[in-house]
């Protein structure tokens, strides 16, 4: 079993295939933190717990010498309960006096785990198990249920918390963390992805942790393009290969706040979940609140052990089974080739281009109702004038071509001089009779659910009869103004949420046979909580190679690349530099793949290259899906980018090399893959060449070797485990 309680100890252990995670109930009935780590056979560790007394640390009893609230390592900290670390949970009792110390009551464990209510999770795999511990504060007023569900083939936990208002007639939750957790010591480092617009999740930033607080945290309504959900604790000396490295990631789109506390005693608290700031949710008598899912990993294999962990929990656990290793649409998105101008006649005639390169879905972007940025979204109304024939019409023609269609949605919004708009400005999210204008569009409020119907009823309506493979969801705005004329201010953020969640999920059942790729102006909500409903989302809006490299770089710390959308584009946008065909296939190629580009302007030996890559993308694309990464060599060297895809079974592995600003310099840099069996016999399938995986694993290949241009350029190599046996080929 994965989860075990030893009743004479009263001990609770949950074991991954490769990791351990152990508390207990101590003294007086609180939850204690033990051990989070390397898996160990033992159960009982409770002797290494701090049991001295310091000054300021409060106890029950003066008489007690073996625990103070204020000291040990916990797993919930309620505000007040004698505990002046950072809290977990801070409830008002609405003016009552009731005691913030809460106890344990009892548990149960069972197979698989239940639903969130309103929210994205990790699913039921069939074989993980689940612990629930109940808690309840003295006057047994409030219950706290705390939830944890161990997938032990991925070596993660996930946990969240339910607060339920048993007797009394209101409280106000003023934070609901879904994680604290306390480490012994302080030598770690913390990374988390930062990056902003355009560059999201470029910069991996790693700091040593210090006394005092650090973290990362959100409060524009999503997930954010300037920081990311995830972040990882590892130990000083952990590398990319070698060293302790604990991940977190919360399965939320929204406002979210990672603590991290060093406190007196040098000690480490991990507080994570819903940021607390402009939250405020009240809870009537006998009503529960449930918080996101936070993920957790442990590896001893540094940093890309710990994203292996998560790669492989998000691929087999959120995201929706169906899509989660099926080969994913090459699209042909219709933006960059003609942005709003788009028209029946242009779109005809860029499927065509695009079917002669190897194009499988033709998606029409934003233009289709509107003919700028100031009308249309909210109404969702096909523009007769650009698409006289309809999108029934439309979709048709596209598949007499041995096409998919796809269309692009921006549900969430309603223009300035839209018609919902200006029937409804009540149901904008605004602070003010004059609300802030960004993009001439604002947010629709979610947070009631007339309004989630009437935006899914307009759009299935408009749409009902169109075939349809594929649809880009996007959300161009924040909530910059947190305030709703149907819900309580301090509700608003995590309402407003729940609402695009159950959107979603309209969507879903309305266009059963359609996949969702979410976008955020780009990558500005990419986090679990849509990959929950979206196998891959949009990573950037930036498709400049040399940005993009950094952005998928960064990203796949957290995230598997067949969740990172890619597309092969005309190469110069940020950063003004030209590039090789080539080195601009390598980078898009790195998640699932696509063009953004007039593909009916190009001459035909160029769509007959497109073609090749779209090919060469469907007979790899199997690795990147399943496969295992290793990163190589980071692009902060600010010369090369390398990395590894290895398959499950060791038989097949896909190198990539990019060059980013090489010198002569550096060639004589080697490269040594990883992953690889090292008793198996590999053949180079481009130069034929085959050689042992220990050798490619420890002598390398010759970065000059590698080179065809001095920038801009780089090497793709498919190396694939040969039949014969090791022991008959010696000569190798």
């Amino acid at each position: 079993m994965a989860i075990s309680f030893c009743k004479e100890k009263k001990v609770f252990k949950l074991d991954t295939e490769q990791t351990s995670y152990i508390f207990c109930v101590s003294d007086n009935d609180f939850i204690e933190h033990l051990y989070y780590g390397k898996r160990i056979n033992d159960v009982d560790v409770k002797s290494i717990s701090n049991r001295q007394i310091y000054s300021f640390g409060a106890k029950e009893q003066e008489s007690s010498r073996d625990f103070s609230i204020g000291t040990v390592l916990h797993e919930l900290s309620v505000a007040s309960c004698g505990d002046l670390r950072i809290p977990s949970v801070i409830i008002d009792f609405n003016g009552e006096s009731v005691s913030n110390r809460f106890r344990y009551r009892a548990h149960k464990v069972y197979k698989g785990r239940k639903a969130i209510n309103g929210l994205p999770y990790s699913r039921d795999n069939g074989s993980c198990e689940t612990l629930q511990v109940e808690l309840e504060n003295d006057a047994n007023t409030v219950r706290i249920l705390l939830y944890y569900t161990v997938y032990e083939r991925e070596n993660v936990i996930c946990r969240y918390v339910e607060l339920v208002n048993k007797t009394l007639p209101c409280i106000y939750l003023e934070k609901a963390a879904s994680v604290c957790i306390d480490f012994y010591g302080c030598d770690y480092d913390l990374i988390t992805l930062e990056g902003m617009y355009l560059c999201e999740r470029s910069k991996i930033q790693r700091t040593p942790l210090r006394k005092g607080f650090q973290g990362n945290a959100s409060i524009v309504g999503a997930s954010s393009h300037h920081t990311n959900p995830f972040f990882a604790l590892c130990s000083k000396n952990a590398d990319e290969n070698l060293g302790e490295t604990y991940g977190f990631n919360i399965v939320y789109s929204g406002n979210f706040k990672n603590e991290i506390e060093v406190d007196r005693l040098c000690d480490t608290r991990v507080v994570c979940g819903i940021n607390d700031v402009g939250f405020r949710w009240k809870l009537r008598r006998g009503e529960r609140f449930e918080t996101p899912e936070v993920v957790m990993t442990f590896s001893d294999e540094g940093v890309g052990g710990m994203s292996r962990n998560m790669h492989d929990h998000i691929r087999n656990n959120i995201i929706e089974r169906r899509y989660a290793f099926c080969k994913r649409p090459i699209v042909i998105n219709s933006w960059e080739a003609t942005y709003f101008d788009v028209t029946e006649n242009k779109l005809l005639s860029l499927a065509k281009s695009a079917k002669e390169c190897g194009v499988d879905t033709v998606v029409l972007d934003d233009g289709w109702f509107r003919k700028n940025d100031k009308s249309g979204l909210g109404d969702f109304f096909v523009d007769k004038e650009k698409f006289p024939s309809g999108l029934k019409k439309l979709s048709e023609d596209i598949h007499s071509l041995g096409l998919n269609f796809g269309i692009w949605l921006e549900p969430e919004m309603a223009a300035i001089e839209s018609e919902f708009y200006k029937n409804h400005e009540r149901n904008i999210l605004s602070t003010e009779s004059k609300p802030l204008v960004y993009r001439n569009q604002f947010l629709i409020d979610l947070t009631l659910d007339e309004n989630v119907e009437k935006i899914k009823n307009r759009i299935s309506a408009e749409l009902a009869d169109v075939k349809i493979e594929y649809i880009k969801w996007d959300c161009n705005r924040y909530l910059n103004e947190a305030s709703s004329k149907n819900s309580p201010q301090g509700e608003v953020f995590h309402r407003q949420m729940l609402g695009v969640y159950k959107l979603l999920d309209g969507i879903k059942k309305n266009f059963p046979d359609a996949m969702i790729e979410t976008c955020s102006g780009g990558g500005g909500r990419f986090d679990p909580g849509m990959l929950y409903y979206s196998p891959q989302i949009w990573a950037s809006d930036n498709t400049d190679p040399f940005a993009r490299i950094y952005i998928e770089y960064g990203t796949s710390l957290a995230y598997p690349k067949s969740t990172v959308s890619c597309h092969f584009s005309e190469g110069v946008c940020t950063s003004g530099r030209r590039s090789s065909y080539d080195f601009r296939y390598i980078v898009a190629s790195f998640g699932p793949f696509g063009y953004e580009l007039d593909l009916s302007k190009y001459p035909k030996e160029d769509l007959e290259k497109f073609k090749e890559y779209s090919l060469k993308y469907r007979e790899n694309e199997k690795i990147m899906l399943e496969g295992d990464l290793y990163r190589l060599i980071s692009p902060e060297s600010d010369e090369f980018c390398s990395y590894i895809e290895v398959s499950k079974d060791k038989t097949r592995a896909l190198f990539s090399f990019i060059e980013i600003n090489t010198t002569g310099h550096t060639e004589s840099t080697v490269v040594r893959l990883k992953g690889l069996a090292a008793d198996k016999l590999y053949k180079n399938e481009s130069t034929g060449q085959i050689l042992t995986g220990a050798a490619l694993m420890n002598v390398g290949i010759r970065v000059g070797d590698l080179f065809k241009e001095k920038g801009g350029s780089g090497r793709q190599i498919l190396f694939s485990a040969q039949s014969d046996n090791i022991e008959n080929k010696k000569e190798y």
